[in-house]
């Protein structure tokens, strides 16, 4: 018996088998090949900090440690603890519940030559989308100084709020005091040009995205400020009492050449 291929219930038949195949088909590949998008995931994460860290073709693995924030203390992770470092990198990777989080916060140390630099998630929005990346902070003797930044972007404008995530934009974060005289936050991308040693020249046309970032930088910041005054209230203390050495003294002339 012939079939008659021009009839509805053989459209229908064909369609729902086709659309059985293909589903099962999908759910195959996303299925086998989530580990290794789950792998490149870490990796892009781990390369972001210690490009943002200024350490780019060192180990992660063997220089960093990491943690929490817990209560304005930092808490490391060992890295032999699967669970406890799947949950860091697993905060990092929802936006939106790093955006929200106020307790047990993503944090990354590196101690290199006596010098000891942290590295903090950001996230936020801009003009289309979310905004996110990494900045690197260093105690000076009287305020926290940005030595590096990684930003990315949704969806920004290409040539406009999209510069965010050039190396250009980024450099000139370097070497930023966060707060200034009277204590308050002050790193912000400028409209109009930077006014003074902490500022940034916003991106010409992308003031909306401009003005994410600086929303981005004091509130991800913020969520960390207590522990940043309790490191630097150390640092400054220890310089008092004449036990700063000659690395870190020499790394704090550099900061300031730097922003000369």
């Amino acid at each position: 018996m012939a079939i008659n291929k021009n009839s509805n219930a053989y459209i229908i038949i064909y369609t729902v088998v086709m659309v059985v195949i293909v589903g099962a088909l999908l759910a195959f590949l996303a299925t086998s090949l989530k580990p290794k998008q789950d792998a490149n995931v870490l990796n892009e994460q781990k390369v972001s900090i210690m490009k943002a860290f200024g350490e780019a073709d060192a180990s992660f693995d063997e220089v960093v440690t990491m943690g929490n924030l817990v209560g304005g203390e930092f808490v490391a992770v060992d890295g032999s603890d699967k669970d406890g470092v799947q949950a860091i990198f697993s905060i990092l990777g929802d936006r939106k519940a790093l955006a929200e989080a106020q307790d047990n916060l993503p944090i990354f140390q590196l101690e290199k030559e006596g010098v000891v630099k942290y590295v903090l998630p950001i996230v936020g929005k801009g003009l289309w989308g979310d905004i996110w990346g990494y900045v690197a902070l260093q105690q000076s003797e009287d305020n926290v100084v940005i030595t590096g930044i990684v930003m990315d972007h949704a969806g920004e404008t290409p040539g406009l709020g999209a510069e965010i995530a050039t190396a250009k934009v980024q450099d000139e974060f370097r070497g930023k005091a966060l707060y200034n005289a009277e204590g308050e936050f002050a790193v912000r991308m400028q409209k109009g040009g930077a006014q003074n040693e902490h500022q940034v020249d916003a991106i010409t046309g992308g003031t909306k995205t401009c003005d994410g970032v600086n929303a981005m930088l004091a509130t991800s910041i913020g969520k960390y400020e207590s522990f940043l005054r309790t490191v630097e209230a150390a640092v400054e203390a220890s310089c008092e009492c004449g036990e700063c050495g000659a690395e870190e003294a020499a790394n704090v002339e550099s900061v300031k050449t730097e922003e000369e």
